[in-house]
């Protein structure tokens, strides 16, 4: 899916839209089997990403190609979780002399967020040690508040509930914003604050939609949503797009375009992501 824009656009890509474990069968080849991850390319040809699953290889081989000089990365973990960093060890410009990566993830009181990423690169997970990686690499442990980075660009972040923690993020730019929200879980009866609050009039949000409602109730406390609380918090933030995300490993394209067409009832501006497709956000 595309919008085009008379001027300059920042475009967004969905590189991995599955949630838990990648997957390859058959009748989940319309919305895909990467894990999470999802890049913004802004108007002046910034690259920043949220999360490292298993898209992030597809993604890396992207811009591994079109830089030949020095360039940088922001790369927005949600949690450290296997199916959002699964892809890091892949991720072309990790191995890129010229390249700086400056990766930021929750802070954690059990395991650094430097640690956490680089004990993907070790025996006997992965042939190749850390300090063979050739990029230059940085780490940013948050909680909550907000920063600037890249060339004037804002972004807002709070935890949320999920097991083991994961981090909510507002990215602002040129007067645009995109929300990202997943592996959250909203209680029953009640939407979380923050992420209503971080969602609010954002012009895209993603939000985890692991689930059909009828099958959250059997899934309490796993750490995911439905697409109704999609749509509620959609509406109560007054977005206007809503990215359906992170479907659940077992749940075939049916099922998905199913809970697509359903949200679509309630909040008609809601698209299930599927690997590979690309938004258009026109810049101010």
């Amino acid at each position: 899916m595309s919008k085009s824009a008379k001027n300059a656009a920042h475009i967004l890509r969905f590189w991995g839209v599955r949630g838990s474990i990648p997957t390859a069968d058959p009748e989940q080849s319309l919305i895909g089997g990467n894990t999470s991850c999802v890049e913004l390319t802004t108007a002046d040809g910034s690259h920043i990403i949220f999360d490292g699953g298993t898209g992030l290889r597809g993604l890396g081989n992207h811009i591994g190609r079109q830089h030949s000089k020095p360039y940088e990365v922001h790369l927005f973990l949600s949690h450290t979780h296997w199916d959002h960093i699964m892809g890091i060890p892949f991720f072309a410009p990790m191995h890129q002399a010229f390249a700086k990566i400056n990766i930021y993830g929750p802070e954690r009181s059990d395991e650094p967020l430097r640690q956490a990423v680089l004990g993907l690169f070790r025996a006997p997970y992965f042939p190749l040690h850390f300090s063979e990686l050739k990029a230059h690499l940085n780490f940013i442990e948050i909680s909550v508040g907000e920063t600037s980075f890249g060339n004037g660009f804002k972004i807002k972040y709070a935890p949320h509930p999920h097991p083991n923690g994961a981090i909510s993020y507002r990215l602002e730019v040129d007067g645009r914003v995109i929300t990202y929200i997943t592996d959250i879980e909203h209680t029953k009866d009640r939407l979380v604050k923050s992420v209503i609050e971080l969602s609010r009039e954002a012009d895209v949000l993603i939000h985890d939609s692991q689930f059909h409602a009828d099958d959250l109730p059997a899934h309490r406390s796993w750490g995911h949503s439905s697409w109704e609380e999609c749509t509620a918090v959609a509406q109560k933030a007054d977005v206007k797009e809503l990215f359906l995300y992170h479907f659940d490993p077992n749940y075939s394209d049916y099922d998905v375009l199913d809970m697509e067409r359903r949200a679509q009832v309630v909040f008609p501006h809601t698209t299930a992501a599927r690997q590979g497709m690309t938004f258009e956000i026109p810049t101010k």
